[in-house]
């Protein structure tokens, strides 16, 4: 895999060529020719002989995507998406500039930055004698913001990429099983030599005799005012009158590219069944140790790709547009989406076919029918039978039926 091939003919003899043991009788011989000091034109040379070296295509990892509109995963009660690809390959456990090459061709892909907007609410369900409390999703809007890495969203263009190896005074896996500084570097005392560059990094992987390695490539986004989005898109929904639970992240799916060394260990730690094999045996006991102390990683370089550049006087300078022009272009949009109680991925094609729409949807629970009258006195009865509702569990906010809006825990 990523190993490139050249078809080489096979050696035969030509019956008609003339052997070196064997000199017909006929032959005349030249004299030498003239000594020139020179050395011979490569206009002399034979046409199909080419001076310029092979050209090597390093395949990229498979992506990690997951498909939003059917996977769901949860850590710590918030949105987790698969952010490592990993990769094999034989030529990069012992070729460094091989593998140097390889790493520079993966950073030239940027990660895929994501704005995860969530609501959920509580609601009590009876069964029988029993109350049971679930968790019920109101909306889950997933956007993609890959193509606002690029310069003037040129796909080509990774003049704003920087790659970079960890500094000398950073705690990093430096062919250990655990983080470290560079030798000479103590805390904020610096008495070692400059820092390695990628290619030496890439010797000393090559260069250790432990079979069991992996080499991580990090790719970071940059420049990006998380707290800003977060504070417009929360302010953007709660105008809904949406009272629910509100979470807004920005996961990173992509960011990590890992490359081990090619063997049948590292073949079966990537195997899912053999994983689950493992944790159901609790055989993971046991391997987990050894894998954890065993393997030596490197996670020495990273790609930084920004959204936004700060120069030397405080000037922001931006890839393609600011966080504000962003959520101005796309709030009706996800505004509309939250309303529809839409659960998924929306592309941007997606969000110009709902911005186009001529009105909002109606606020979830209430019906319009376009007649005034008639829509507030279905709106009173909704909220008679809520009220209703809470009394009879002995819901002591019964109140926050009487606020309006959508989305609250009952």
């Amino acid at each position: 895999m990523g190993i490139p091939t050249r078809n080489i003919q096979e050696y035969r003899d030509d019956p008609e060529a003339v052997s070196l043991h064997s000199t017909p009788e006929d032959y005349s011989y030249d004299d030498a020719p003239e000594i020139s000091g020179l050395p011979p034109s490569y206009a002399d040379s034979e046409t199909g002989a080419s001076s310029a070296p092979p050209t090597v295509r390093h395949i990229p990892p498979p992506s990690t995507r997951m498909d939003h509109n059917n996977e769901v995963m949860f850590s710590m009660g918030k949105p987790r998406v698969c952010d490592t690809q990993t990769l094999m390959d034989a030529r990069y456990d012992m070729d460094p500039v091989y593998l140097e090459e390889g790493i520079r061709s993966f950073a030239n892909t940027p990660p895929i930055p994501l704005v995860y907007i969530m609501g959920t609410h509580h609601e009590t369900i009876k069964r029988g004698d029993k109350k049971e409390r679930k968790q019920f999703t109101d909306f889950r809007i997933v956007l993609n913001l890959q193509r606002y890495l690029k310069n003037n969203f040129d796909e080509q263009d990774t003049t704003w990429m920087n790659l970079r190896t960890a500094e000398n005074g950073e705690k990093t896996y430096r062919g250990s099983f655990m983080r470290k500084r560079a030798p000479g570097f103590k805390q904020d005392l610096e008495v070692g030599g400059p820092k390695p560059e990628l290619r030496e990094w890439c010797h000393r992987y090559c260069a250790s005799s432990s079979s069991l390695r992996m080499f991580r490539l990090s790719r970071s986004v940059t420049g990006f005012d998380e707290a800003f989005l977060k504070n417009r898109i929360e302010g953007l929904i709660r105008s809904t009158g949406y009272r629910g639970h509100m979470s807004v992240t920005f996961p990173i799916e992509d960011k990590n590219v890992d490359l081990y060394t090619t063997n049948r260990i590292n073949e079966w730690r990537l195997k899912k069944w053999v994983c689950w094999v493992f944790y159901l045996t609790f055989l993971w006991i046991f391997s987990w140790p050894y894998l954890f102390f065993a393997t030596k990683r490197y996670s020495v370089v990273k790609a930084e790709w920004p959204f936004s550049t700060t120069d030397a006087h405080g000037n922001k300078r931006y890839t393609t547009v600011s966080e504000e022009q962003w959520f101005d272009k796309w709030h009706v949009g996800i505004r509309r989406l939250a309303l529809e109680r839409f659960q998924g991925e929306a592309n941007e094609e997606l969000l110009r076919d709902v911005i186009a729409r001529p009105t909002d949807p109606p606020i979830p629970g209430t019906l319009r029918t376009g007649h005034a009258g008639i829509d507030n006195a279905v709106g009173l009865l909704t909220q008679g039978f809520q009220v209703a509702s809470a009394i009879s569990r002995g819901d002591n906010l019964v109140g926050r039926g009487l606020e309006g809006g959508w989305g609250y825990d009952t």
